[in-house]
């Protein structure tokens, strides 16, 4: 029959590869978070290639001033505002996968409103979509283009800023809880062995440096927490959004330091 320190050690090993700072993620089957990502790298490669068409067009038709040349301005000048619409219907798509591929568990962040924010601006692009797939004339898609930016410059970029500061957060949330089972699974571990001399002396130096770590590493949470709630309910500049993203990158930084002593704890058990 295993020990308990047997199979506390099994466990821990597992742990190790699940540790999300680490980024060991195993996964044959393809997630929505993937296929997220394919949608939004085809949506970009086929944004280049539209606004390709739409600078030959619109060249063309300032150089010659033809009916022909205007109507192919017009065409090429539509196929591209509306892929510009896909594009950022994607980007808003993979940035709400994201959010769902995450462990909200043990947050308190609000994952409603990351939702919320993600129907409302796919709703306002498709219905913006609509608008320039039945337009006729070239002279409506300036305005439409002008319509898009406006929105992007005063809604959409805020509020995506605000997404994307919450997952910063939740992330960072997720890693520490799976630190601290990791660690306690390692703890446990030890204690149950005899801990004569040189051993005793490395236990408490790796609880030391254990507990600077997390310390460390919560102090930046609630940093960044703090930060988040300074801004508006549903939208943070990018200023903002940087320096929310600062104080989580160094809390993911400060676990980071924790890898190469889980790793010599497993090895002396």
């Amino acid at each position: 029959m295993p020990t308990i320190r047997k199979i506390l050690i099994v466990l821990a090993v597992i742990l190790i590869f699940q540790f999300s700072i680490f980024n060991f993620q195993f996964s044959i089957a393809i997630t929505p978070l993937d296929q997220a990502q394919e949608d939004y790298t085809f949506q970009f490669t086929k944004y280049r290639e539209e606004q390709s068409k739409y600078i030959t067009a619109r060249s063309s038709y300032l150089t010659f001033n033809t009916a022909v040349s205007k109507s192919e301005a017009f065409l090429a000048t539509k196929d591209y505002l509306g892929q510009i619409d896909n594009l950022y219907t994607s980007y808003i798509l993979l940035v709400n996968e994201h959010a769902n591929s995450l462990n909200w568990t043990n947050s308190t962040l609000p994952k409603d409103l990351v939702s919320k924010i993600a129907g409302e601006q796919t709703s306002y692009l498709k219905d913006h979509q609509e608008k320039v797939s039945q337009s006729t004339t070239l002279e409506e898609l300036p305005v439409l283009a002008a319509e898009l930016k406006k929105y992007v410059d005063t809604n959409l970029a805020e509020k995506i800023n605000k997404t994307l500061a919450i997952l910063e957060i939740v992330e960072t949330e997720s890693a520490l809880s799976d630190f601290n089972e990791l660690t306690a699974i390692l703890d446990q571990a030890m204690t149950s062995k005899n801990q004569p001399g040189a051993s005793q002396s490395f236990y408490a130096n790796w609880t030391s440096e254990i507990s600077d770590i997390r310390t460390k590493a919560e102090a930046f949470k609630d940093q960044a927490k703090a930060q988040l709630a300074k801004t508006e309910e549903e939208t943070a500049s990018e200023r903002e959004l940087s320096s929310i993203s600062y104080s989580a990158q160094q809390a993911k930084k400060e676990l980071q330091r924790s890898k190469p002593l889980f790793e010599e704890v497993i090895k002396s058990l």
